[in-house]
């Protein structure tokens, strides 16, 4: 038996960490809007596959997956040396894979890779997901470009929030020193709204760049943002084989409404 060259695994185990803060860093203004939504409201931030789903008692049991909120569900490789990782997708439900967008056509009992510096993520169709370009640290991703991505159900429905602060001072809230957005996609329209719009430094600072829609039922042929038409190619892409929308190059004003119509 050759040993493992123990530079080579370190530096498996370093990009291993760097990918996993990479991410985190990445969903920081999902998990933020639900820590917000805990401190209002009660419940939890992290849930088991028992909590989202009480009635399907394949999900009692299953304590090596969870989720974030009841729309990202997280599957770590916990063995060590495993490089594949068994979980459960319940069929009731659409499912994407976060990094790709690809719709997962094979439900419950499924073995999908996980090298070791991969994490399973699956959005669970009717989500819509606020994330932010990474940084080296939260004051530097605070200033970095907005994204959504919004995970169709199965009626062709999404809805999500966002809650926004200086993300420093204590009792935001309860001041009302707050940005607030609600997401929602029904009927082949997408709008973004700023329900509550008291902290306007957040205008200041970042803009929302981009947006995909996963698992569209059809091609749009043309896309209108407030009444004007996006351009085909240089604002806009639909990937046939995934049936993925990608919205680019937005730049959208986090302090206005804005509406998509797909045509």
């Amino acid at each position: 038996m050759v040993d493992q060259d123990p530079g080579i695994f370190s530096a498996s185990v370093i990009t291993s960490n760097r990918l996993a803060v990479e991410l985190r860093y990445t969903l920081i203004p999902y998990l933020y809007t639900l820590f917000h939504r805990v401190h209002i409201s009660g419940g939890t931030v992290v849930r088991s596959m028992a909590h989202v789903f009480p009635s399907i008692s394949e999900c009692w049991s299953l304590d090596e997956q969870f989720f974030w909120g009841s729309s990202l569900l997280i599957a770590p490789v916990i063995y060590e040396n495993h490089i594949n990782k068994s979980l459960y997708l319940p069929r009731t439900e659409r499912w994407f894979d976060y990094y790709t967008g690809q719709e997962q056509t094979t439900y419950d009992y499924i073995t999908v890779p996980a090298p070791l510096d991969f994490i399973p993520l699956y959005l669970r169709g009717g989500a819509i997901i606020p994330h932010q370009q990474s940084a080296m640290n939260t004051v530097a991703s605070r200033k970095k470009p907005l994204f959504l991505i919004v995970a169709l159900d199965k009626d062709q429905y999404a809805s999500g929030d966002l809650f926004w602060d200086d993300g420093e001072s204590i009792d935001t809230y309860e001041r009302f020193i707050y940005n607030y957005f609600i997401f929602n996609y029904e009927s082949q329209r997408l709008t973004i709204e700023p329900s509550t719009y008291k902290y306007p430094q957040m205008g200041n600072e970042i803009k929302l760049e981009d947006i995909k829609i996963f698992g569209m039922n059809k091609e749009p042929t043309r896309i209108l943002w407030n009444g004007q038409e996006l351009k085909s190619t240089v604002q806009w892409t639909f990937d046939t084989t995934k049936n993925i929308l990608h919205m680019t190059r937005l730049a959208l004003n986090v302090a206005k409404t804005h509406k998509f119509i797909f045509l």
